[in-house]
């Protein structure tokens, strides 16, 4: 059984999840503000000669991007995956006081879960950064809003959800008592 206040530390990890959601989803907002801010200037508008290879090579990474984010989900932040192979991450140092095996394996797997997030933030980040050098080496400013969009659309299926974390801890509550 988790204690009450144990379980109140482990469901507080969802607001440095949440901090760090909103850091990333922020970034998008930026990046199309930098490349609309330079974009103005006529002399960066332009383009350089090597924007248009550029441009297909960050589509192909976008591309394999997308598909690397689904395959990381469901190997690493799926429920089985998290409650299975938690050991592989670093417990989280508000988790450091837990007290007996089943706080330990609930710190394990919430720790092991808001990291394995900031890995998908920071694949589905690079889908932003993709359009943002697509904006400012050959002046791509629609690639952008294509990349910045889907960005800020798997950001808002990505939002780290209380439900979630509720449910990983009675996963773990009931499968000690079984």
């Amino acid at each position: 059984m988790i204690r009450p206040e144990f379980r109140t530390i482990l469901l507080d990890q969802r607001g440095a999840a949440v901090i760090l959601w909103s850091i990333f989803t922020a970034a998008v907002g930026i990046y199309l503000f930098i490349a609309r801010s330079i974009l103005a200037n006529p002399k960066y508008a332009a383009g350089f000669a090597f924007g248009e290879s550029l441009r297909v090579v960050l589509w192909a990474l976008a591309a394999v991007d997308f598909g690397y984010l689904f395959w990381w989900k469901r190997q690493f932040l799926s429920n089985e995956a998290l409650l299975t192979r938690e050991k592989q991450s670093k417990l989280l140092r508000a988790l450091e006081a837990h007290k007996g095996p089943v706080e330990q394996r609930a710190a394990s797997v919430i720790s092991t879960f808001v990291t394995r997030k900031v890995v998908a933030f920071a694949i589905i980040e690079a889908l932003a950064v993709y359009g943002l050098v697509l904006a400012i080496v050959g002046a791509y400013k629609f690639d952008q809003y294509i990349l910045s969009g889907l960005a800020l659309a798997l950001f808002a299926c990505e939002f780290p959800l209380q439900k979630s974390f509720a449910d990983l801890l009675q996963k773990i509550e009931t499968s000690t008592k079984s």
